[in-house]
């Protein structure tokens, strides 16, 4: 593994996802983001055969979303994963949304994904098979997590 973020491919952006203000709306920046988790998990085997073959998948936890610029029809999107840390249930990570044209992050979300049974539907530890993986996905990312410095905020407004 190399010392730097996964980065996708560009992410497809339809015409579906456009509100009537003319940009992606708020929900759509979520399903480009959840597009570039699902490929940094399959990175190491959390995929449809995972899913399939051992009843585990992987549910949202938690997410804290920063909207920063707009996205619009045509825009060329990457996002940027930065696995944080992890326990036996669970990985906390980063996600950022770039316009490519001009490389302005559009989107940040931090949050924590969760290993389930889809037998018990209940968190479950991730397989002996997948935990080296994710741990090494986190030690690759540890030089980009530092830089991430919006990492850990809260919701609320500045008086």
């Amino acid at each position: 593994m190399t010392d730097a973020a996964f980065v996708t491919a560009p992410l497809p952006i339809e015409r579906s996802y456009l509100d009537h203000n003319g940009h992606v709306n708020m929900a759509y920046h979520l399903v480009l983001v959840d597009q570039a988790l699902d490929l940094s998990f399959a990175a190491f085997g959390v995929d449809a055969a995972y899913v399939q073959d051992l009843g585990l998948s992987t549910f949202a936890g938690e997410m804290h979303v920063r909207y920063l610029n707009e996205i619009n029809f045509g825009d060329v999107i990457s996002g940027r994963v930065v696995f944080l840390e992890a326990d036996a249930k669970r990985v906390r990570w980063a996600v950022e949304l770039r316009r490519e044209a001009d490389g302005a992050v559009t989107t940040t979300v931090e949050g924590v994904t969760l290993s389930v049974s889809l037998a018990t539907r209940r968190v479950a530890p991730f397989p002996d098979t997948v935990r080296p993986a994710i741990a090494a996905m986190i030690e690759s990312h540890r030089r980009e997590a530092a830089k991430l410095d919006w990492l850990g905020r809260r919701v609320g407004m500045q008086r």
